[in-house]
């Protein structure tokens, strides 16, 4: 594969990040998707749980195809970022300099920012057991392998009022301690990834490298 159809490749998958990114953000914010994204559900934290394995992927995806550009680039970092919009564009000034880190910045390291605000949500919401008890238990709590089902173990709940009669409302079916602890593995990967990518595109590099 060219360089240039890298480039197509990586700016399709990280415009696809950035755009479920951003889209699942503002429905953890209590707004609306926009342009009818798919796949972006509609309650505040089960989109958020989502958000990280979908934001998960395509990260893994990206970073992997702009570190083998970046390898294949350039001796200048500007080199080693595909150009975005434009045909022909001198990356070496000024303000091609300011437009290739702006880019790199937009569509690799912001979806990052939304996924810390996508793990808070889980982090801090409450987790039911679906036993008919009401009782509360940690994200990271097996407790529901002795006693629960798994087809549908626990609840994570958008908001939780103990009193009422559901009180676990906006909520979707979790494995506690399984399905955090296997999208936390998939965060890493994907955040060690993205840093090997960062790092391929800053490097120094010798006039003989290229």
């Amino acid at each position: 594969m060219t360089q240039i159809q890298l480039g197509k490749v990586w700016l399709a998958v990280s415009v696809a990040l950035l755009y479920y990114a951003l889209n699942s953000w503002i429905v953890a914010q209590g707004g609306n998707e926009v342009f009818g994204a798919k796949l972006v559900l509609s309650q505040r934290v089960p989109a958020a749980m989502l958000a990280i394995l979908v934001c998960s992927i395509l990260a893994i995806a990206s970073s992997a195809i702009g570190r083998l550009y970046a390898r294949r680039g350039g001796n200048r970092w500007h080199d080693r970022i595909p150009v975005v919009g434009f045909d022909q564009i001198d990356t070496a000034s000024i303000e091609g300099r300011v437009y290739q880190g702006a880019m790199l910045a937009l569509l690799s390291f912001l979806p990052f920012i939304a996924m810390i605000y996508f793990w808070h949500s889980p982090l801090t919401a409450k987790i039911m057991l679906n036993d008919g008890g009401k009782k509360l238990v940690s994200l990271w709590s097996l407790d529901w392998l002795w006693n629960g089902s798994i087809s549908d173990p626990a609840r994570i709940c958008t908001d939780f009022v103990k009193d009422a009669a559901d009180p676990c409302a906006g909520s979707a079916t979790i494995l506690p301690g399984v399905e955090p602890g296997f999208f936390a593995a998939l965060t890493l990967v994907a955040l060690a990834i993205a840093i090997s990518h960062w790092i391929a595109v800053f490097r120094r590099r010798g006039p003989s490298n290229g």
